[in-house]
């Protein structure tokens, strides 16, 4: 079982930057992470994991994954009176996965769907469709 610290996740840019995200809650099995470099509370990134174990009506282990990076609004410097506005969240850009793992599955298996899920998100499709917006024609 892993333990609630600290992840580090590099982002995007032509010179990945590392970002740590530290431990917010963990109610449950859900646990939440937010990166508070910016020291703006509301643009604060976050990172949310959850692992739900089988019950009785669902024999399936659902480990779920979410990123948000809330964007702010671009504000003018001060306002006629020379108060800077406080910042406010123009939007989020999200990423929600989840998988799906039966009790049954096998040690192969499950490391067979990571592998799938890590190269399709590597994939030149994904690139072109979330970098890119394109469609597929």
């Amino acid at each position: 079982m892993p333990a609630f610290t600290a992840l580090t996740i590099n982002d995007g840019q032509a010179t990945p930057v590392a970002h740590t995200y530290s431990q917010k809650t963990l109610i449950g099995t859900e646990a939440t992470y937010v990166d508070r470099a910016s020291g703006i509370t509301v643009g604060f990134p976050t990172v949310v994991v959850n692992s739900m174990p089988p019950t009785k009506t669902s024999r399936l282990t659902k480990v779920r994954m979410k990123v948000v990076l809330p964007v702010l609004e671009v504000v003018n410097a001060s306002t006629y009176n020379g108060i800077t506005p406080a910042p406010t969240k123009a939007y989020d850009l999200t990423f929600d996965a989840m998988f799906f793992l039966p009790e049954r599955c096998t040690l192969s298996q499950r490391k067979d769907i990571l592998a799938y899920a890590r190269n399709l998100l590597a994939n030149a499709l994904t690139t072109a469709l979330v970098e890119t917006q394109e469609t597929i024609y």
